[in-house]
């Protein structure tokens, strides 16, 4: 399938700024406001500190390639056409169980290597409850990654309401469908 962006009712600079707002706005969701809450609430530590310089060095750099690598095509997909809000907060849920889904498979094929390697041994538990014990997910911890994957896909529905906003509908006002 070819993409003609020069068909598209939005210009190339608005794709740039729009894949740039996603990686950036993803990075202050997912990274950005829970460290810095975390300080507010601890204090400005300089373990908390160090964490939020080194999450910015190496996250933001991170959050711009995953945006250009995953999130750019489908967004040069979506915006052949005029996006109303309903159809991006149904492409940003779209994106997100697209990289939950990557997520959750990676995750848990590391897991199972865990699992069949006799020299590893692991608990991991959050709240008083276990989450996994070498490598494989506890009823527990399918609950707690079940709750984190609702959050991030809602946080992507939000981001891509966001974008949207910022776009807009479209400048160029020529642009002809033929569905």
């Amino acid at each position: 399938m070819v993409i003609d962006v020069a068909q598209s009712p939005y210009e190339k600079r608005e794709i740039r700024r729009a894949i740039n707002l996603c990686a950036i706005s993803g990075w202050v969701a997912v990274v950005g406001i829970p460290l810095a809450s975390e300080m507010l609430v601890r204090g400005f530590d300089p373990t908390l500190k160090s964490l939020f310089f080194l999450f910015t060095l190496i996250g933001l750099p991170l959050s711009f390639l995953i945006a250009w690598v995953l999130v750019a095509p489908a967004l040069r997909v979506v915006s052949q056409k005029p996006i109303g809000y309903l159809r991006a907060a149904k492409w940003g849920i779209g994106i997100g169980c697209g990289l939950v889904g990557v997520s959750i498979l990676l995750g848990r094929l590391f897991g199972w290597f865990q699992s069949i390697n006799p020299d590893f041994s692991s608990t991991m538990g959050g709240n008083g409850s276990v989450r996994s014990v070498d490598g494989i997910l506890t009823p527990y911890g399918w609950w707690i990654l079940a709750q984190n994957s609702a959050q991030f896909v809602l946080l992507c529905a939000l981001i891509a309401l966001l974008v949207r906003w910022q776009i807009g509908p479209g400048a160029r006002t020529t642009f002809r469908t033929d569905e």
